[in-house]
């Protein structure tokens, strides 16, 4: 069974309501309970009393495979050495940006939830030539 803390409101509840039902179905109600973020006393008494279930929710985090965040780090170090270098004025390989924020956006594409979300704009990025062409302005 799903327990959590109780809320404010379920502490003047004292009526009890005895329903019965099938394992199924309490496993269902209890996995909706816990998405809704609420005991399964308060998931079913706001649904007897409303007649609905009103969820709050959060954005979901988006959990990235270990593979991703590291390619994300090595790429993010290289962008890092590359600002580092071109503020020392130093000289830095033509398109040598370019090709890092290819990576990234390739990186992002092969995640399927990040692809969802950037799709557009990072197909539309991996198909101009020009940022490959152009290396990162000197000084």
């Amino acid at each position: 069974m799903v327990r959590r803390a109780t809320r404010n409101s379920d502490a003047s509840r004292t009526e009890v309501v005895t329903v019965r039902l099938t394992k199924a179905e309490r496993t269902r109600i209890e996995q909706r309970a816990a998405a809704a973020g609420l005991t399964v006393s308060a998931w079913a008494a706001q649904a007897l009393a409303v007649g609905r279930i009103t969820v709050e929710t959060k954005p979901a985090a988006l959990v990235l495979p270990v593979e991703l965040v590291a390619e994300f780090k090595r790429i993010g170090n290289n962008l890092n050495q590359i600002a580092h270098a071109l503020n020392a004025r130093k000289a830095v390989a033509e398109g040598a940006v370019a090709t890092e924020f290819r990576g990234f956006i390739t990186a992002l594409l092969r995640h399927e939830a990040l692809r969802a979300r950037g799709t557009p704009l990072a197909a539309q990025l991996l198909k101009s030539r020009e940022g490959s062409r152009r290396g990162p302005p000197h000084p």
